[in-house]
């Protein structure tokens, strides 16, 4: 990869981070390669140099939003970063600049939608869990948690991010059917 591929990418990448904040690694490497300005190799080391150079942040936690296994990381881009940015972009020709943001565009859809649906779980030591589910999807703030047992903790998390809007589509008509 040319230094001026890299360059490219590493600002492809800056534009991204900045253009859709709470953007996670996975999200922003899957708009990357499906970009074809990266592969995988030269997108993690656009991504690392980046890291390393502190023109972008991270932060690992679990999201809830079942993106991936385990940990995730939340990327954001550093005051250097949008320094930087802010230099460069002036350099960009339109067509560059429209695809960036209508890939920026894709990807803010994509973090609304995911972090729209949260799906947590915390063992107890009595072989049960407490699961904790939310949603914002469609204006409709909904929230509960409840105990479940630990081998049923999986299914519970997977069906609610599958299908939490119809779910609470009926918990609402039955609550608001139901005259007690």
């Amino acid at each position: 990869m040319s230094n001026s591929e890299v360059s490219d990418g590493k600002i492809f990448i800056l534009y991204l981070v900045k253009h859709a904040p709470g953007v996670s690694y996975q999200m922003l490497m899957d708009k990357c390669l499906e970009s074809l300005y990266l592969d995988f190799f030269n997108f993690s080391r656009c991504y690392n140099e980046l890291i390393a150079g502190n023109l972008l942040d991270r932060e690992v936690h679990d999201t809830g939003t079942g993106e991936v296994i385990g940990s995730n990381e939340t990327i954001r881009i550093t005051r250097g970063g949008e320094a930087i940015l802010e230099d460069l972009l002036s350099t960009l020709n339109l067509q560059t600049l429209g695809y960036m943001n209508k890939a920026s565009g894709e990807l803010q859809e994509e973090v609304r939608k995911l972090n729209s649906v949260k799906a947590f779980s915390q063992p107890d030591s009595d072989g049960m869990s407490l699961v904790t589910l939310s949603t914002t999807l469609d204006c409709k703030d909904f929230t509960c948690s409840f105990k479940v047992r630990n081998e049923d903790v999986d299914g519970v998390l997977s069906v609610w991010r599958s299908q939490s809007g119809s779910l609470t589509d009926e918990f609402l008509a039955k609550l608001l059917k139901s005259e007690t």
